[in-house]
């Protein structure tokens, strides 16, 4: 089987609702909800994979169809980390965006699933096929609002709820004192400020939640201070997760890992670089003693390969899914859901396991490249 063409289509979805639904921390998160490309990796025997980025749209299309594309049409897809592995390298000129080679390795994952018949969870080497799901919160305005948000998915039926702060240290704490007020002692909670925190701020706010006895502190600090981490992960209890946004996919991470200055690696199929990198970061991080938790976006079709991913892992814990789900369960394809004990299954179809409805990509296009 041959690589005969990559398909790249850009497209735009209406926003389901105000621009304030959807912050992290001070910003919205519009562009991310509403800007995809579809890539479609064809082959010479009839099965196609399929990938859609996070975000990125029209440029990443581009940046797909200049760099990568020409080197691919004519390889065999089931060389998968030769595949990778030479566009890695040619990277070091072109500088793709980890986005680009991330979205492309995926849909190529997809492809030699499908031409085997194979979920992609069973090709990683399956550990389960069913993962415990948090609830993963927008920026809200009070403390009261946190606890009202934290309340109600947890009576949803999710096992746990993530807030993203607002990356103000006291208000934060406010918010995570109210939280645990609201939903009592026992219930799994977790706190993102999206690395908002200086190192004397982090301290003080994880030595709070400790307090509150949050099950972890992720990205306090933006992901390169690794002096920072490091005194973080020596000084408090709590685990303290970063790593999901650093460059270098699996080859920037050992340091962090080695030296213990996280407790928990973070990951991402599009982030990352790819299945792949994902894949040997998780078993980087298991070979070292630690957990690795994967990022999850507004896509539902990424979050299922994200999901596959997990449930290949032996040192990973939960899925994430984004709240209010409107904005973040994609609607050209099945949305991920939680059944009535709080776990999201997986897929058994090859593949990813998530058709993709081109009637409304093609209804919300933009371009095709």
């Amino acid at each position: 089987m041959k690589i005969q063409d990559v398909r790249l289509t850009s497209f735009r979805i209406p926003l389901p609702g105000g621009l304030e639904e959807v912050m992290i921390k001070g910003q919205s998160i519009a562009p991310y909800v509403t800007d995809f490309l579809a890539v479609e990796v064809v082959s010479d025997e009839g099965p196609v994979g399929e990938a859609i980025s996070p975000y990125g749209g029209l440029s990443l299309g581009h940046s797909i169809a200049d760099r990568i594309r020409p080197f691919l049409i004519g390889k065999d897809p089931g060389m998968r980390e030769a595949l990778w592995q030479e566009i890695w390298t040619l990277d070091r000129l072109l500088y793709t965006t980890q986005f680009a080679i991330g979205t492309v390795d995926l849909a190529i994952w997809d492809l030699y699933c499908k031409s085997i018949g194979e979920p992609l969870y069973r090709v990683l080497g399956g550990v389960r096929d069913k993962v415990p799901a948090y609830a993963s919160g927008m920026t809200l305005p009070t403390p009261e609002g946190f606890a009202d948000d934290a309340l109600k998915y947890k009576e949803a039926g999710y096992q746990g709820y993530k807030l993203h702060v607002k990356g103000e240290w006291r208000e934060d704490i406010a918010a995570c004192e109210a939280v645990r007020s609201a939903v009592g002692p026992d219930y799994t909670l977790m706190i993102d400020p999206a690395g908002a925190y200086t190192q004397s701020e982090a301290l003080k706010v994880g030595r709070a939640l400790e307090q509150l006895e949050f099950h972890w502190f992720e990205e306090p600090l933006r992901d390169w201070d690794i002096h920072g981490y490091k005194m973080l992960a020596d000084k408090l209890d709590i685990p303290v997760m970063a790593l999901e946004v650093i460059p270098g996919a699996v080859y920037a991470k050992p340091e962090y890992i080695v030296s213990r200055a996280v407790d928990i690696v973070r990951g991402d199929i599009s982030f990352t670089g790819g299945v792949g990198q994902v894949m040997k970061t998780a078993h980087l991080a298991e070979a070292f003693g630690l957990n690795m938790e994967v990022h999850t976006n507004a896509n539902s079709h990424l979050d299922t390969a994200h999901l596959h991913c997990i449930a290949a892992m032996n040192n990973s814990e939960y899925f994430e899914q984004l709240v209010p789900e409107r904005f973040f369960h994609f609607p050209a394809c099945e949305p991920t859901s939680i059944d009535a004990e709080g776990y999201v299954h997986v897929p058994d179809a090859p593949g990813i396991g998530r058709p993709l409805d081109w009637d409304y990509i093609n209804a919300h296009k933009v371009a095709s490249l």
